[in-house]
């Protein structure tokens, strides 16, 4: 599972970067605690086109 992280996260990464992470620890501990939300495909190419 890709989400986009919304704070920084400890060994996963920083605010604002998309990383893979497990689907459980995605949806179980990261999104219902507002560390991040889900990368779908608009999403990562709105945060690249941002990025340059």
């Amino acid at each position: 599972m890709k989400v986009m992280l919304l704070k920084d996260v400890a060994k996963v990464g920083k605010k604002g970067e998309i990383v893979k992470v497990s689907d459980g620890y995605g949806r179980n501990y990261l999104i219902p605690r507002g560390l991040a939300i889900e990368a779908k495909e608009g999403e990562i190419k709105h945060v690249k086109k941002f990025r340059k």
